[in-house]
């Protein structure tokens, strides 16, 4: 009988727990939780603080629940330190405090918010916040929901989490600006494409100031009360989120004989680190990118759910392995919403790909319907293979799911000769005759 340690219950650990002790009942797992709370989700935080979803939708299950199914949930329990030698953690808790010994572990300690060293930044200002987990969503909202003297929000960071944010802070009735370090936000998608989120912003009154990298908080008496940029403006507020990025949550296992590389751990197609019985997932290692075969850091739940799955398949004898990833995700401000997936043009041509750029429109019901609003469709190509490399979507419906269907086809490398033999359903109510693909079809293959 094996006994395996998990440490996090995020997503990557509770999906890897509860497949691996389906398939492998005698063996024991114990997961480490520094937290109160297990399986829980970040994409919906923001629209949990907005007061549009409960709790439940964050926390998707209960310590109690999972240990029904036979797994040893220690929440409230953190690792202070792993002797990867001796096969020893050091646990500070209530249940286990001290050593505890196994025989594989699994490192899906997840990630954390990125705050740079900025001057007058620290823990404990009350009214300072990062988002990357759902205790940091919990204080968020209570803060809200406790306080009527909350009227100016500031959020630092354009990236889709500030984005998000910014809109649950509008919802909330505030004033909100985004500070923005980079002369633009969504680095990754084109001109053409972002323009609907911008004019969005500005038709919902957020702020955005671009070129707006903050030098220094500034607080009184334990409350934060304005931002000093590097223009030597500054910005006042009563509630402020550094949405600048995320990392993974590594400082306990630094200066390890764990391989990382710009702080994420290093793990091959069969999530085995460089050390023997240890295993990482989730938020917390570099993946592959599966055009490039560059590493990725790719720390969405979909993704580590995903992994999840494949190491407890593997684990358990199975000849699985992964593959990577193609950075495809999904967002949206109020009602524009926006999905990209694979390489850019400039990617792509940085990696010697003959690439080129396709825009179309694309039409979820007939045009003539009065509630008909097209999205807009970008995708990259390659003019010698023709085949897809990427695509973004915007728009008002079924955005994301336009975009699963170009990562489809780049996944499996479909050409796009073969586009014209998938056969896509059509009603005037629901689709359009012409699906992106078919017009990728016509407009390249002569």
């Amino acid at each position: 009988m094996a006994k395996i340690a998990v440490i996090g219950g995020g997503a990557a650990g509770m999906m890897f727990s509860t497949q691996y002790k389906k398939m492998n009942p005698g063996d024991e797992i114990f997961i480490f939780e520094k937290t109160p709370y297990v399986a829980w989700a970040g994409c919906p935080t923001p629209y949990y603080i907005a007061g549009e979803l409960g709790f439940g939708s964050v926390v998707l299950g209960t310590p109690d629940e999972f240990r029904s199914r036979g797994l040893n949930v220690l929440v409230n329990h953190e690792v202070k330190k792993v002797d990867f030698e001796k096969k020893e953690l050091e646990i500070s808790g209530s249940d286990i405090n001290g050593a505890f010994q196994y025989d594989k572990l699994i490192l899906a300690f997840g990630g954390k918010s990125f705050v740079p060293n900025i001057k007058g930044y620290k823990d404990g200002l009350e009214n300072v916040f990062t988002l990357s987990h759902a205790v940091h969503a919990e204080k968020i909202k209570k803060f809200l929901d406790t306080r009527n003297d909350i009227r100016k929000a500031v959020v630092v960071g354009g990236g889709f989490i500030g984005m998000e944010m910014a809109e649950a802070f509008k919802k909330r009735g505030l004033d909100v600006t985004i500070l923005e370090k980079m002369g633009d936000i969504l680095p990754t998608v084109s001109s053409s494409m972002k323009e609907p989120i911008i004019k969005e912003m500005a038709a919902k009154g957020v702020t955005l100031k671009l070129n707006s990298g903050v030098t220094e908080v500034k607080s009184e008496d334990g409350k934060a009360t304005a931002l000093v940029l590097e223009n030597g403006e500054e910005v006042s507020f009563d509630i402020v989120l550094f949405s600048i990025g995320i990392t993974p949550n590594i400082d306990f296992i630094e200066n390890s004989c764990i391989e990382t590389k710009n702080g994420k751990v290093i793990v091959n197609d069969k999530f085995e680190t460089n050390t023997k019985d240890v295993y990482a997932l989730g938020d917390a290692i570099y993946t592959r990118n599966i055009l490039t075969n560059e590493y990725l850091y790719a720390p969405f739940g979909d993704v580590a759910n995903k992994e999840g799955m494949i190491l407890a398949k593997y684990l358990s004898g199975q000849d699985v392995s992964w593959r990577g990833a193609l950075r495809s995700y999904a967002s949206s401000f109020y009602e524009i919403r926006i999905a990209q997936t694979g390489l850019t043009l400039d990617e792509a041509k940085r990696h010697g790909y003959n690439a080129d750029r396709l825009e179309m429109r694309a039409m979820t019901k007939n045009s003539d319907f009065e509630d008909s609003k097209p999205n807009k469709v970008e995708m990259i190509y390659d003019k010698d293979r023709k085949v897809l490399l990427g695509g973004t979507v915007t728009g008002h419906e079924a955005v994301a799911q336009f975009l699963d269907q170009i990562a489809i086809v780049i996944n499996f490398e479909i050409p796009v000769e073969k586009f014209i033999e998938i056969d896509f359903a059509y009603s005037p109510t629901n689709s359009s005759v012409w699906n992106p693909l078919l017009v990728a079809y016509r407009k390249l293959i002569k």
